[in-house]
């Protein structure tokens, strides 16, 4: 039985320039305005939460978390995620960020989850994972696209 331990970030942080936090606020304000002026000030409440809570959260440092694969499956952090509930794999080496490991998920909310590699050597996890998970190459989505446009 082999086991693998890491840490990494929980997300790798991309810092914002002032720029960019004006043109959340910019943003955001037109769209409230937009909302008042259609008399829908409820929406644009929850524009103004909404932004206020992306700026917030842009700005916050990723916490280092404990990554974890042993016989009883994949651990991040205190989630532990069993074979039984995970379809595939994939070692995405080529990913702009450096290397992580993507684990699609047989739960429809959080379908594929992605875990930064660092001092854990891929092909070791590629062959541990291998034997137990299908390997699959994940075509990158629409919404990831444009969350790494806007820097997260």
């Amino acid at each position: 039985m082999k086991e693998f331990k890491w840490r990494t970030p929980e997300y790798i942080h991309k810092e914002k320039s002032p720029d960019w936090y004006w043109t959340v606020g910019i943003i955001a304000s037109a769209l409230v305005v937009t909302a008042v002026i259609f008399g829908d000030v409820l929406f644009g409440i929850v524009i103004a939460i909404g932004s206020f809570t992306l700026a917030l959260f842009a700005s916050r440092k990723p916490n280092m978390i404990s990554v974890e694969m042993n016989e009883k499956g994949v651990t991040i952090g205190k989630m532990l995620y069993p074979f039984s509930s995970l379809e595939a794999f994939c070692v995405d080496e080529a990913h702009h960020h450096g290397t992580r490991l993507v684990l699609k998920s047989k739960k429809a909310l959080v379908p594929l989850v992605s875990i930064p590699v660092m001092g854990a050597n891929p092909d070791d996890l590629r062959t541990f994972l291998a034997a137990r998970l299908k390997e699959e190459t994940f075509e990158q989505g629409l919404m990831q696209t444009i969350f790494e446009k806007m820097g997260f």
